[in-house]
């Protein structure tokens, strides 16, 4: 009986597997295409979607640890009820764009402010149908900071959904004949 001689049909198995091991290392820079069912692609739909227990485990995957770093129990932690009043915006913004650029994402910082006679700044919190259910003093000096993601402002307010910008401003209110002014700047 004659041994069976080798093949090239053996090495394309195995270049094959050598390439798809190579592949994420290029496909990691770069976003998500349409159809990439990658793990950094499912960690920014989560991002997208708002969902931080989806955005954690797909984290949890990519990095194959077993636990959950600091920084991403501070993220989790900025979304809290208890960071939903005045005072606490620059921290929890800071914390947010931290969490935010370790995720891979470009989120900028957006400075809110009243101009005129009065400080007082809130956001409303609104149901489905468009009825005020809670509104929360964002401010008593008449600043506020949050980060932007494309479109979507983020804070303690609104979750890591976030809301897009008019939305947003549509639910801050303030007194009087104040009104309040955005803009994008680089640092708190």
């Amino acid at each position: 009986m004659e041994a069976p001689t080798p093949t090239r049909r053996g090495a394309r198995p195995a270049l094959l597997l050598l390439l798809l091991c190579l592949l994420p290392l290029r496909v990691l820079g770069h976003p998500p295409i349409p159809g990439d069912d990658s793990i950094r692609a499912r960690l920014k739909a989560c991002l997208l979607a708002g969902d931080m227990a989806c955005v954690v485990e797909q984290y949890l995957v990519l990095q194959d640890i077993g636990r959950v770093p600091g920084w991403l129990v501070s993220f989790q932690n900025a979304f809290a009820l208890t960071n939903r009043k005045a005072g606490e915006c620059e921290r929890v913004a800071r914390t947010v764009h931290d969490g935010l650029t370790r995720l891979g994402q470009r989120p900028e910082y957006v400075r809110f402010r009243v101009e005129g006679e009065s400080g007082l700044l809130s956001f409303s919190d609104i149901s489905t149908n468009g009825a005020v259910i809670k509104t929360y003093q964002v401010a008593i000096t008449g600043n506020h900071l949050a980060v932007k993601l494309g479109d979507k402002v983020i804070d303690a307010y609104t979750g890591l959904a976030g809301l897009p910008l008019t939305e947003y401003m549509k639910r801050l209110g303030t007194s009087g004949m104040s009104q309040v002014l955005h803009e994008v700047v680089k640092a708190p």
